[in-house]
């Protein structure tokens, strides 16, 4: 009884397996199917329980652990479909076809980096407006949507990049949008709490988990400050001469 009574699940290597099996099932199954919108929200129902569950017992690091097996091997999966089955997972992302053209036309020319911060600043500010308060309002739900949708996309992006030139796989993975994710998931862990716990006090988290607060919100600023700065040599770095 007492073991019984002392059994974690989060502990339990079988949860982090379970985890990256459906993280495997709700990424190939829609991409496979070219569903675009089904995609990210079979991902995102599926990764709200894996994240409440740790959460829920107060362990916030099990929690970012989970999002990471799941978004390493989301990540991996995107990257290699598109590398063999291109025009399957093309039908995945919205606008895919349009999406590869013009990440074509910045590796040669320099210009029209899609979704690129200057360019889409309002796109860019919503999205991290809504994995904030959209994780805030929803216990991670809407905040996991919206990261799961870019990640796909960079996946995607990285995986079409391979098959133009040997170094497209280091150009498509681009720094400022890895560094900006991890500060994502850093929040989303971090907001998801008060709805699950029924905890809103903001002294509460400031001062129990004042490292997680400073360090998502520095990644997620170093990565727009990255974003603005870094292209032009990501560029010249990895593109085709």
């Amino acid at each position: 009884m007492d073991a019984a009574r002392r059994y974690d699940l989060t502990t339990d290597p079988i949860f982090y397996v379970t985890c990256g099996l459906f993280a495997l099932l709700t990424t190939v199954l829609p991409a496979a199917m070219g569903q675009p919108n089904f995609l990210p929200i079979a991902q995102t129902l599926a990764l709200t329980i894996f994240l409440a569950i740790p959460l829920r017992r107060g362990r916030v690091d099990r929690g970012i652990r989970a999002l990471i097996v799941w978004l390493t091997l989301q990540l991996l999966i995107m990257i290699v479909g598109t590398a063999l089955l291109p025009r399957v997972f093309e039908r995945a992302i919205h606008d895919g076809f349009g999406y590869h053209r013009a990440l074509i036309e910045w590796s040669v020319t320099g210009r029209g980096l899609p979704g690129w911060l200057l360019h889409s600043p309002l796109s860019r500010l919503g999205e991290i407006v809504g994995v904030l308060l959209g994780s805030l309002l929803s216990a991670g739900l809407v905040g996991l949507w919206f990261l799961l949708r870019a990640l796909n996309q960079f996946g995607y992006a990285a995986g079409r990049m391979a098959l133009e030139t040997s170094p497209g796989l280091l150009l498509g993975l681009m720094p400022w949008r890895l560094v900006t994710f991890a500060g994502y998931v850093g929040f989303i862990s971090l907001l998801a709490q008060p709805l699950l716990n029924n905890n809103w006090s903001p002294i509460f988290y400031l001062t129990h988990q004042r490292r997680l607060v400073l360090t998502s919100t520095t990644l997620i600023a170093l990565g727009l400050l990255l974003e603005l700065m870094l292209p032009g040599l990501w560029r010249i770095l990895w593109a085709p001469p």
